[in-house]
């Protein structure tokens, strides 16, 4: 086939038409990335004669990969060219397990993983600094630091760099000894080689002649590297990606993968793919109005190709209570016409869906968790207050006085409660001869009896405030990761307000966790509850973002700049998920901590004239209008 007749824009036809050197696409959400990919690709076999052999196609989902190379095939008809397309991944260990010295490797499984950890942590007494909740942040800190060309700082609670890097040598040497990679080692590994045998990356270099990476703002600097030397000494490096929608700043990616690209490569094109193709008109200007206030982003102008649906709205309501019952009203409307399984609703958090799941299964509208959903109730901290409001209840158990006893420290010895059942007298008994524990002990059964008096969200702020609960966290944590803790109580609390006593909140909790087990099972057609992370890639007709305040938007553990700027991001794919109809609601906030979410401000300053009021109405339509068609060329061949 050495014709192809495409209806496509300039900007789509000048991608699809590169032939040799680099190049650089800056594809937008709904920009039609995959269809100037695949048709590339296409165009290299059929009119430029390219061995498809030689043709290299790296993205980073085994589902992404798939679906491109799909979607190829059916362009090729009853053709199966042998172009390559896999993960970074599934690569580098196909390169590395061809090479001599790296065969009889396997690949550590996550479960492996974590028990390895765990165990070194174990072993060498590390987790007189840590908690078992910051098992995924130490493999998070692993993993960013293998991703990286450079040594980055590292500070989880009082875990210093030295026992950080024992910590991390640990884990290696064993992956070593068993002949295991993790999958950081395979891109380690793989650059090693490269860097390392000549002969080997002459050969991989002659094999992969032309290579092209999907979603480039995802990559590490590791990925990139090994990219870079695999590409030469031809540089038939086609790149596609979009910097404003770079989230996975937690494994190493960044933003500035994109500009670092064009530095590189300056005699690289750079196209710009600026026709979205997926979001209603308001819904583009909205985005783009929002993102436009990161400063480490490439400048672009993206403009929509209809207007179909309803777009954008912007709801405002007094308070939390009151949003929630908008948010839910606005979903038996969709339900009642039929519409329920077109919507989506994004949440920041994996814990904030199951809580949506929750209310919305309360109110008989149906809904499914796109992923596996983490149990915030299960957090040391809350399991802490937890354990404190039993025992003011009067269930004296063992396990309770064994979690906190130390927290705050009160110098009390596990051999001091031999029994299931603990006894104040005995208790008191067995430090008779050590009056200053005893007088401690004292103070907290006096701290207890206080507590039972109470109301529930009051004990939980005694039991942060006047027991010491937080001081405790912030002497074992340091400040900085104490603050996230903190935030957990403070959040708790609030939580609690909607109870009037510890057995309603925990059969309110018993049957969370019900519900999140079977919103991950239903296989019933209902709104589609997702994390903004989970949502890239996706889209619907109609979403709804329904947390757009102070600590949730922004996550209140985002402080730094560049960190504002990747929540900023996440927002931007969150609105971006939307085809037809965007609703974004907010509440009030009652303190300053869970105010109106700031990237809201330019939405609301861009139309001073914007009218809002308490009870589900939107703000009033943009007065500015921007082009939403494209220039397109007629029907041609390529």
């Amino acid at each position: 086939m050495n014709r192809l007749d495409l209806s496509c824009t300039n900007r789509q036809r000048e991608a699809i038409l590169h032939t040799v050197g680099p190049a650089g696409v800056l594809a937008g959400p709904g920009s039609g990335k995959t269809f100037v990919t695949t048709h590339r690709i296409h165009r290299l076999i059929t009119s430029e004669g390219v061995d498809p052999s030689h043709i290299l196609v790296i993205t980073f989902t085994k589902a992404a990969a798939l679906e491109m190379q799909e979607r190829f095939f059916r362009l090729m008809e009853t053709e199966r060219p042998p172009v390559h397309f896999g993960t970074f991944h599934a690569v580098f260990y196909h390169i590395l397990k061809q090479s001599a010295q790296y065969r009889g490797h396997t690949i550590i499984t996550e479960a492996e993983k974590r028990k390895l950890i765990r165990d070194i942590l174990h072993m060498h007494k590390l987790f007189l600094y840590l908690q078992e909740e910051d098992i995924e942040e130490v493999l998070s800190a692993v993993s960013r630091a293998k991703s990286s060309l450079t040594e980055l700082p590292v500070k989880i609670g009082k875990m210093g760099e030295e026992d950080f890097r024992f910590l991390r040598t640990e884990y290696q040497s064993y992956l070593e000894e068993f002949s295991k990679f993790d999958f950081d080692d395979l891109m380690a590994a793989c650059l090693k080689l490269f860097r390392e045998d000549a002969a080997s990356l002459a050969g991989w270099q002659g094999q992969f002649r032309y290579i092209l990476v999907d979603e480039f703002q995802d990559i590490s600097p590791v990925q990139y590297e090994i990219v870079k030397l695999l590409a030469a000494p031809e540089n038939n490096l086609f790149i596609v990606g979009d910097d404003d929608q770079s989230i996975y700043g937690f494994r190493g990616a960044s933003p500035d993968s994109m500009q670092q690209f064009f530095q590189d490569f300056s005699q690289a094109k750079r196209i710009l793919l600026d026709v979205n193709f997926r979001c209603h008109r308001e819904i583009v200007e909205a985005a783009g109005i929002m993102i436009g206030e990161n400063k480490n982003r490439l400048p672009k102008e993206i403009v929509a190709n209809h207007e179909n649906g309803e777009g954008f709205s912007l709801h405002r309501e007094e308070t939390e209570e009151a949003l929630t019952k908008a948010v839910t009203a606005a979903l038996k409307q969709e339900q009642m016409q039929g519409n329920l399984s077109a919507c989506a609703m994004i949440c920041r958090t994996n814990f904030a869906c199951g809580l949506w799941a929750q209310t919305l299964r309360e109110t008989g509208i149906p809904c499914v968790m796109r992923e596996k959903p983490k149990d915030r109730f299960a957090h040391f901290v809350i399991q802490d207050i937890r354990a404190y409001l039993a025992l003011a209840k009067g269930e004296y158990r063992r396990q309770y006085f064994l979690r906190i006893m130390n927290r705050p420290v009160r110098y009390i010895k596990r051999d001091s409660l031999p029994e299931e059942r603990v006894e104040r007298e005995k208790l008191l008994a067995y430090y008779q001869n050590t009056p200053a524990i005893q007088e401690r002990v004292k103070r907290f059964y006096r701290d207890l009896e206080a507590l039972s008096s109470k109301r529930l969200h009051l004990q939980i702020r005694y039991i942060r405030k006047a027991i010491g609960y937080e001081t405790y966290l912030r002497e074992k944590y340091g400040a900085q990761k104490a603050e996230e803790f903190i935030q957990i109580g403070e959040w708790f609390e609030d939580f609690s307000r909607q109870f009037m006593t510890l057995r309603e909140m925990d059969d309110y909790i018993s049957q969370y966790k019900e519900t999140i087990q079977e919103t991950t099972k239903a296989d019933e057609e209902g709104v589609q509850l997702m994390t903004m992370h989970a949502s890239k890639g996706l889209e619907f007709p109609t979403v709804f973002l329904p947390e757009c305040n102070e600590g949730k938007v922004p996550m209140h553990k985002a402080k730094a700049e560049d960190e504002i700027e990747e929540e900023r991001r996440m927002f931007y794919v969150a609105m971006t998920r939307a085809k037809e109809k965007l609703c974004l609601f907010y509440h009030n906030g009652k303190t300053g901590k869970d105010a109106p979410s700031r990237f809201l401000n330019p939405l609301l300053s861009h139309d001073s004239s914007s009218s809002t009021s308490s009870s589900n109405s939107a703000v009033s339509k943009n007065s500015s209008k921007a082009s939403a068609t494209a220039s397109y060329s007629s029907s041609s061949s390529i």
